[in-house]
């Protein structure tokens, strides 16, 4: 029977919550979302209606705790930052410190030297 802790526990963890047995909620609404854009927004045909309920299940599937759709996302963030040429990977941890240092040596070395401004 369906009581009020277990659609509280439902409702707390919606990307595993159940709609239907063995669709969840994110798929649930990228089926509907899918669709809704495909054959609403571009007029696509409605036999193509399936193959976005298909796509929209698809994109919403668990795939070792992390929801496919994201891992399509990140694909594609890394596919068009090589086409534009930008960086893979930033560590701005690793630059921040070699920042730093280089600017330690150089005040050890004495090329800062203390500028004094005269006015008069």
């Amino acid at each position: 029977m369906f009581s009020v802790t277990h659609f509280r526990s439902e409702f707390i963890h919606q990307g595993q919550a159940t709609i239907i047995r063995k669709v969840t909620m994110t798929q649930f609404m990228l089926v509907i979302c899918l669709t809704a854009v495909g054959v609403g927004l571009f007029n696509a045909p409605f036999w193509l209606a399936p193959l976005f309920i298909a796509a929209g299940y698809a994109a919403g599937y668990t795939h070792h705790g992390e929801i496919v759709l994201k891992r399509f996302v990140a694909y594609l963030t890394v596919w068009v930052r090589n086409l534009i040429g930008a960086p893979q990977i930033v560590n701005i941890q690793a630059e921040w410190d070699s920042v730093r240092v280089r600017a330690e040596q150089q005040q050890i070395s004495g090329e800062f030297a203390a500028t004094v401004v005269v006015e008069g």
